[in-house]
């Protein structure tokens, strides 16, 4: 083990790693570390907040911070343990020599744990006791007493975020794409010439969308009508006022609160960096969506459990469920936009995904089953 982990450190630097859906919790952790230790702790959230658009500019903010990093601690589920994402971060640690510390939640307990998180002493994020052995380690390595915290107050705010995650997972699962299509009909719904919209901002054209938005729009006849906006005044004008058949979003979206952002936003963290944010909420899209009787929204741009759950009552979802490279994402669109005049959805969609390897999935209107084509008049 190097010397950070043993030295004491003037300012101690701690690298968080998560999954995205999972991000309120390392929200949580990092609040009470910088208030508790009262400014001794530095903390870097960046796993997975921004998902897929932040690109090479934020690879090389996660790098530096794993190299300044003297503790890592990895939130972690029965989903975040197989990311290969995760796994790089906390191996990138175990090289180092800096302590690992995996808090556990929603079921999973240490002793479950995968190799190499196994080899690191860890705990359960919502029991008092865990968060006050790591309060303990993070005392140790700075060189002073653990602050007087309630720690059962803190692991009982875990708790009730846990349920919340819980309750929205459990929500995404009514809307499996599995259970949509054994009650499926043997007549797909036919939507002939459907109006296609894609959503972006000016941000993410600049970190290289443009392309992969155009791949959707060569994938529909000229005479189809499609179009791109980059602002939600344009969005809302033409939501309220036509039919829209297929949104396809290519933006950032909050993984904590899955608003829709137009205006750029500061990576890795998500935070708007813009004079006047614009932004969309998720119960705004909604209520527009159901306006315009969408059949199809593709977020094709971060992955974000909330948003996906919030539109599941109005309309179809397509979306990531964990970090998409850009390459991947670019032969998912391909591939599924190239298929969707001439397969059923959820067979364009399973196809894109086995493709591509993007871990996209197809989720069924809770109200209507996705068993529908697209079809297209000749130009």
């Amino acid at each position: 083990m190097s010397s950070t982990s043993t030295e004491t450190v003037p300012r101690l630097n701690v690298f968080l790693s998560y999954r995205s859906v999972e991000a309120r919790f390392a929200d949580i952790l990092k609040e009470h570390l910088l208030q508790d230790f009262i400014g001794l702790v530095k903390i870097f959230i960046a796993s997975d907040t921004t998902s897929i658009p932040a690109g090479t500019r934020w690879f090389g903010e996660v790098i530096e911070g794993l190299r300044q990093s003297h503790l890592h601690i990895v939130i972690c589920s029965k989903y975040s343990v197989s990311r290969p994402w995760i796994n790089y971060e906390a191996g990138a640690a175990g090289v180092r020599g800096i302590p690992i510390i995996p808090l556990c939640h929603s079921g999973l307990v240490p002793d479950q744990l995968p190799v190499p998180l196994s080899e690191s002493e860890g705990g359960v994020i919502t029991q008092a006791s865990a968060l006050q052995k790591l309060y303990g380690r993070v005392a140790s390595l700075i060189g002073s007493s653990i602050p007087a915290v309630d720690f059962e107050k803190y692991a009982a705010e875990l708790k009730a975020l846990e349920e919340e995650l819980a309750a929205a997972i459990q929500k995404e699962s009514s809307g499996d794409d599995t259970a949509g299509e054994a009650q499926a009909g043997p007549e797909p719904e036919l939507i002939k010439d459907p109006h296609v919209l894609c959503v972006t901002s000016a941000q993410f054209r600049e970190l290289g969308y443009a392309n992969q938005l155009q791949i959707v729009l060569d994938a529909f006849p000229k005479n189809i009508r499609h179009q791109v906006v980059l602002s939600s005044g344009d969005l809302k004008k033409i939501l309220l006022h036509e039919q829209v058949d297929i949104v396809h979003i290519a933006a950032f979206v909050c993984p904590r609160r899955g608003d829709l952002y137009f205006s750029s936003v500061e990576l890795p963290l998500g935070q708007s960096n813009a004079e006047c944010v614009d932004r969309l909420s998720p119960d705004s899209l909604v209520a527009l969506l159901k306006r315009a009787n969408t059949h199809l929204v593709v977020l094709g741009g971060s992955a974000s459990l909330v948003l996906a759950t919030e539109l599941l009552p109005v309309t179809n979802v397509i979306a990531a469920r964990d970090m998409v490279s850009a390459r991947a994402m670019a032969s998912w669109v391909e591939t599924f936009y190239g298929n969707l005049t001439r397969e059923p959805l959820a067979a364009a969609s399973e196809l894109a995904t086995s493709v591509s390897q993007a871990p996209m999935k197809l989720y069924a209107q809770q109200r209507h089953v996705p068993s529908m084509k697209f079809r297209m008049s000749q130009s």
